[in-house]
């Protein structure tokens, strides 16, 4: 699997991207690809193609790590 290190806010993900989900610092973090996101006021709601985490959401401005294809 390779990694990306590159980083975009949260609003900036696209349909078909790969990124690294970190619930939490120190939490471990697993990637998601994006199948959607909503822009919210000051989030935006990631719909993302896993069937367990189908749904997550961030601040718009939330650095994400980008990940290459699981």
């Amino acid at each position: 699997m390779k990694t990306d290190d590159a980083t975009v806010p949260a609003h900036q993900l696209t349909k078909g991207q790969w990124f690294w989900h970190e619930p939490a610092p120190g939490l471990p973090a697993w990637q998601l690809q994006v199948n959607s996101a909503e822009l919210l006021e000051d989030s935006v709601e990631i719909f993302t193609t896993d069937e367990e985490r189908e749904l997550v959401s961030y601040p718009r401005n939330r650095l994400v790590r980008l990940a290459g294809a699981a």
